[in-house]
């Protein structure tokens, strides 16, 4: 059984018996109570009582009356109630049959037509009549409301096929936008574009904490949009997307979703804020604004959720690109606090000095640093490294004068959290329980964005300078690019780890074996990439050599 069937067999059936018979008005709803525990039965004297007991107390399950009344009889009676209540059961009695009566009742929507008996026996005919009555009423009541539903969901999935290829639109077309403002415009245009948002924004937080507007589209003006996050009801969740990292939406519910007009000249009934974000980097919020009341559901969250994270991934691609291309860069240089990561950690224990010599991407989600200790037996190092909940392995490649040599492969630390901010790491030691980083970002990248994005992860952290430095010449980076593009990620990050890990030296300070099994990979493969590196580094070293 249904809960729909179960709730109509439970719920309690409320019946108006309307008789101008006051002994059998009291009598019948007695007989009725008794006979059906469910019922609960009121009564009226008069045709007129009954209409202004439905009024004031709205319709009952069943309405049952006499034909035969003073005033308004039984089918005026029901022709006033179906002018407001069409579909309430009702169930009409006569001490005498009648044809005639009996067809004007069905004309006028009668639910069911029964001739007064003499006797007790009537009310259980009636109980009866009353319980089928309200039955198939809840019934039908139950089946258009599965059918709503049905139609309701058949309209949300439809509204989020079409969800999905708006988003699904903008992400192809991020593919071609090469800047960050080319990638916020993109969104904004095709968001308005559609038929299912009336405007969105995208704003950063700005030097005062204010959110600052970047861009937008749908709007008359860019003066509408600052004042819109300066005071509208949108600037809270907003700035709450920027601080959490998660979409949130101003539910239409609460009334305050209406913008004061000096705000926007828009009357929206929902909106949202969704961050752009990429790993500890929150680039900026997209609000959207939407004219559907359903707008913004759980499963267009999450398709929201999905584009703000590619749109961060693109900004901070399309940042890396502009480093790798320009003849500058913004040169940062940042302290990391004690107990901030592994190497502060085992400098601080073991009265070391740690500095970075190179990283490579290795397996699971881990970065491979090799880095050079000096000043401790590097069997503690590996000791430490063995204890620590940061590294997943450790291996010595080599002793020098310098210090030992370690390939580290870390799962979380300073140099994995500013490459994956965008940054390029120059340099980095630590010393003493405290470390200092180089890194070196793109000119047009927003520097507050990623010190926030390295200070929530490691709090603490202080920027101690900021410059601008010049980029090698450009015929080493022309050189660099073109070898870039023949190389694939996996040939890249082969060619790198046996680098670093001293493959090349001779005599070989790591063994093909074991730098393969730092990649997670295995010999044959690294063979292969090594192989197919080393042919690309020697064709783009050789292919425009005048000597050649």
């Amino acid at each position: 059984m249904s809960s729909d069937d179960e709730a109509s067999v439970t719920e309690p059936i409320r019946v108006l018996f309307v008789d101008d018979e006051q002994r059998l008005v009291e009598v019948a709803a007695r007989f009725l109570e008794d006979l059906q525990e469910s019922f609960v039965v009121v009564t009226e004297t008069s045709a007129s009582d009954a209409l202004d007991r439905l009024d004031h107390e709205g319709v009952p399950d069943c309405i049952v009356s006499d034909y035969r009344m003073p005033g308004l009889d039984g089918l005026e009676f029901l022709e006033a109630v179906r002018e407001e209540h069409s579909k309430v059961p009702f169930v009409l009695s006569t001490g005498k049959g009648s044809e005639e009566v009996a067809s004007e009742a069905i004309s006028a929507g009668v639910t069911d037509y029964l001739r007064k008996d003499t006797g007790t026996d009537q009310y259980a005919v009636l109980a009866n009549r009353i319980e089928n009555a309200v039955a198939q009423r809840r019934a039908e009541r139950a089946l258009a409301e599965r059918e709503r539903r049905l139609a309701a969901q058949r309209d949300e999935l439809a509204t989020f096929d079409r969800i999905n290829a708006v988003i699904q639109g903008i992400i192809r077309n991020l593919v071609a936008a090469a800047t960050r403002d080319e990638i916020e415009h993109t969104i904004c245009e095709r968001l308005a574009a559609s038929e299912l948002y009336e405007f969105a924004w995208i704003a950063e937080r700005g030097a005062g904490g204010d959110l600052a507007v970047r861009t937008g589209a749908g709007i008359d003006d860019t003066d509408g949009v600052d004042v819109a996050t300066d005071g509208g009801a949108v600037a809270e969740p907003a700035a709450r997307a920027l601080e959490t990292g998660g979409v949130q939406v101003l539910d239409p519910a609460d009334g305050s979703i209406v913008e004061d007009e000096a705000a926007t000249d828009h009357e929206h009934r929902s909106a949202a804020a969704i961050p752009l974000s990429y790993e500890n980097v929150v680039y900026g919020v997209l609000a959207v604004y939407s004219t559907r009341r359903d707008a913004f559901s759980e499963r267009e969250q999450s398709g929201f959720a999905v584009l703000g994270e590619i749109a961060g991934f693109a900004i901070n691609a399309a940042q890396n690109m502009r480093l790798l291309l320009s003849d500058t860069a913004v040169a940062l240089e940042l302290h990391v606090p004690d107990g901030s990561g592994f190497a502060t950690r085992l400098t601080e224990r073991l009265d070391c000095r740690y500095s970075l010599d190179g990283v490579v991407p290795g397996a699971d989600g881990t970065l491979l640093q090799y880095v050079v200790v000096d000043g401790v037996a590097p069997e503690r190092v590996l000791d430490a490294a063995d204890e620590s909940d940061l590294v997943a392995s450790a291996r010595l490649v080599s002793e020098r004068e310098t210090g030992s040599v370690f390939e580290l492969a870390i799962t979380d630390s300073p140099v994995n959290t500013l490459i994956e901010v965008g940054g390029t790491v120059q340099e980095f030691t630590a010393e003493d329980g405290e470390a200092r980083v180089v890194a070196e970002i793109a000119t047009d990248a927003d520097v507050r964005t990623v010190v926030d994005g390295f200070e929530a992860a490691y709090p603490g952290a202080e920027l101690l300078s900021k410059r601008t430095v010049e980029l090698p010449l450009r015929t080493e980076g022309t050189f660099r690019q073109t070898l870039d593009e023949r190389l694939t990620q996996k040939q890249r990050s082969a060619l790198r780890a046996a680098y670093f890990a001293g493959y090349y030296d001779w005599p070989r300070d790591s063994t093909a074996e074991q730098v393969a099994e730092s990649m997670g990979i295995t010999s044959p493969t690294l063979h292969n990439h090594l192989r197919k590196a080393q042919r690309e580094l020697a064709a783009a070293f050789l292919e425009n050599d005048p000597d050649a």
